[in-house]
């Protein structure tokens, strides 16, 4: 039975009569029957505006208390211990139903955060894909709870597993803590979902609808330039679609496009939804037809709107029209501006590969999307997110180029500030996991290609070290040591290494040293060094000296050897000093 819980009224719950202990025995004897059953929402690709994939729902209906919400029993499932077989189910019914559905549409299925440490996962996803025979890349699991993600060395193990089987995953509900996106960006997951809570505020007038705004375009931008898809959830209205579009959603999710429905109903969902988006557009077209000229809307508009001709050839386009908010962001007039081009804007440190891609694409006739950075009248630097439109007459011909530019400069400001969080380690303040394998991979390449210049050229080694018994100090002396603990290896990590090596935390107590144009035997040596220097450290913390000691394992880079095997041995090696007792380098030259 589940445990009693402080207040836990019927009232709260919101079924009357209820108590925890008999919505558990009403709950309990539907799922024996299987009386549950599973629906689907649809997910759509903004940019094909077409359904990509539905995600599986689990719904419970009794037969006398009508719908019961799912929080209350997924809730009471994993206080009792089922969840798993529940996920299983869900999972192996979601494959099989998708298995119906044309070969195109995915399906999504939930995971709780929870099993990313049950070490089974893998193979019980890997069974009903094989049971249901649906392709891998067809299934996608959304890891929900995102506040009890720990990224361990569990959890690694499964999330690889399972990105080996070829599906995508997703994580659910985010919020934009600096610890969730460092989680987040400790390991490569295709996609992000935003929290529809975010979503909800969209269009509220007041700084609680501009704050839920910028925080989806910064969600968004982040997703962008890490290669990450980024989806909207809880879209229900016109307006909200049309904002999540200009934040440059990939997809969205919600009741605009339809409710959860039966497996049986996905026919009629994929056939409607064209009307839906015929439905949302001509409206708004057709709205006011030819009442309002351009002008009138666009000297009204917050975004600034500057209309050149289509000249692409030296010396360029010429602006023939701006308008106020123009004026107000760049403080060059009207007057000053008409007859120019669009380059007093720019300065030394504009993108000419920003500038390049916007000429080639409007040479092809096709609309410019890109972020530019420009520069006042005064000088002052300021980020552009630039759509250009050309516009053409009756037959065809462009006559104007049309460009539709929102200040973006705050955004690119709390941009830049996730980036730099999203590649630190919180604690430590040093490179993340992220991070350092990307830094990692980078000179790995370059040590590649210049092995193939040139003959005896320095090896690249990594060092992997294990603080020992690590486990032991946060048991006698609490957490808060041990955290003071790591953030004295990884200070002693710094100062001993040289300038061109890299040092990142890759999780828990494990760290990592790059070691670029070093032989093995001189690695090793470096390694020695740093091991002495934190075994003859004494670490203040609030609960006494402490005192700590490492196990590194290191590996010099083989030919043509990647980074899975590099970081491979190095662990490897670490492995092995630690199981000689710790406090000791082990290398293959040991």
């Amino acid at each position: 039975m589940p445990p009693e819980r402080a207040g836990n009224s019927t009232e709260q719950l919101g079924f009357a009569g209820l108590t925890d202990e008999a919505l558990w025995e009403l709950f309990s004897e539907d799922w024996a029957a299987r009386r549950l059953r599973v629906e689907y929402q649809p997910q759509i690709n903004l940019t094909s505006r077409k359904v990509v994939r539905f995600e599986a729902l689990l719904r419970w209906r009794h037969e006398t208390k009508g719908e019961i919400p799912a929080s209350e029993f997924i809730r009471l499932a994993e206080e009792n211990g089922i969840i798993g077989d529940i996920g299983q189910w869900v999972l192996e019914r979601a494959c099989e139903d998708a298995m119906t559905w044309p070969a195109e549409i995915g399906v999504a299925v939930n995971v709780s955060a929870t099993r990313l440490h049950d070490s089974m996962l893998p193979v019980i996803v890997q069974n009903a894909l094989r049971q249901s025979s649906l392709p891998a890349a067809r299934l996608e699991l959304e890891i929900t709870e995102t506040a009890a993600i720990k990224l361990d060395s569990t959890s690694f193990h499964v999330l690889n597993a399972l990105r080996k089987l070829g599906l995508r995953i997703t994580i659910d509900d985010l919020d934009v803590g600096h610890s969730s996106i460092r989680y987040l960006l400790d390991f490569p997951f295709d996609k992000i979902k935003v929290d529809l809570s975010y979503t909800a505020l969209l269009g509220q007038s007041g700084r609680r609808g501009e704050t839920a705004l910028s925080i989806m375009q910064t969600i968004a931008g982040l997703c962008h330039r890490l290669n990450i898809s980024c989806l909207a959830e809880g879209v229900e209205t016109a307006q909200q679609l049309m904002m999540v579009m200009g934040a440059n959603y990939t997809e969205v999710q919600g009741y605009l496009f339809g409710r959860s429905v039966a497996a049986n109903n996905i026919a009629s969902v994929l056939a409607n939804n064209a009307t839906i988006w015929k439905n949302l557009v001509l409206p708004a077209q057709k709205a006011e037809a030819g009442s309002l000229s351009f002008y009138q809307v666009a000297e009204v508009a917050n975004d600034v709107i500057i209309v050149t001709t289509p000249d692409l050839n030296a010396p360029g386009p010429v602006i023939t029209y701006v308008n106020p908010a123009f004026t107000r962001l760049t403080g060059y007039s009207a007057e000053e501006a008409i007859g120019q081009t669009p380059r007093i804007l720019q300065g030394p440190e504009t993108s000419r590969m920003a500038l390049d891609n916007i000429r080639a694409t409007l040479t092809e006739g096709r609309t410019a999307h890109e972020k530019v950075l420009n520069f006042s009248k005064s000088g002052a630097p300021y980020w552009l997110d630039m759509h250009i439109e050309p516009l053409r007459d009756a037959a065809g011909t462009i006559t104007h180029f049309v460009g539709i530019e929102r200040d973006v400069t705050l955004d690119k400001r709390r941009l830049d500030e996730l980036e730099f969080f999203a590649d630190r380690d919180v604690l430590t303040g040093i490179p993340n996991r992220r991070a350092f394998l990307r830094s990692l991979e980078a000179e790995i390449n370059t040590s590649h290609q210049k092995a193939g210049d040139a003959a005896d050229i320095p090896s690249l080694c990594v060092a992997w070290i294990d603080v020992d018994r690590f486990k032991d100090v946060n048991s006698q002396y609490g957490h808060e040591a041990g955290d003071s603990v790591l953030f004295d290896i990884a200070g002693r990590l710094g100062e001993n290494m040289r300038r061109v090596d890299t040092v990142g935390r890759l999780g828990d107590e494990e760290f990592a040293l790059c070691l670029p144009a070093i032989a093995l035997e001189d690695a090793h040596s470096l390694a020695e060094r740093l091991r002495n220097a934190i075994s003859r450290t004494v670490i203040e913390t609030r609960s006494g000296r402490v005192t700590a000691t490492v196990s590194i394992g290191v590996a010099a880079l083989a030919p043509a050897e990647d980074l899975a095997s590099l970081m491979a041995r190095a662990q490897a090696f670490m492995v092995e000093a630690k199981s000689s007792g710790g406090d000791r380098v082990c290398s293959h030259k040991n």
